[in-house]
């Protein structure tokens, strides 16, 4: 998978049920970062909290705890436009058209 640049926008489409469509914004690329391979920092495009993992286990979470977090890279695909398609692989691609953004 390509690395994210900060100011990429993407869709989550993993992770916990409850952020999986949600539009955020990449802050960071942190690599290897505690247990992620491929970690990213990234924040939701409209200030929404988004619910976070509540313990080490992963077992729970608290809803709307923040609008920032820390996810793995195959949880995320981009949002793009036609002109920059040729920047990613296209089986990573969500093109901007085929996200409706604030429903």
């Amino acid at each position: 998978m390509s690395v994210l640049k900060p100011g990429t926008r993407c869709v989550i489409i993993a992770g916990c049920p409850e952020n999986i469509g949600l539009i955020v914004v990449v802050m960071a690329h942190l690599g290897k970062y505690e247990d992620y391979k491929d970690a990213y920092k990234i924040e939701t495009l409209s200030g929404r909290p988004m619910a976070l993992w509540a313990d080490e286990s992963r077992t729970w979470t608290v809803p709307g705890a923040s609008p920032y977090a820390i996810t793995e890279r195959w949880k995320l695909r981009p949002l793009v436009d036609e002109g920059d398609l040729d920047d990613v692989e296209d089986d990573e691609v969500i093109n901007k058209e085929q996200v409706r953004v604030g429903v």
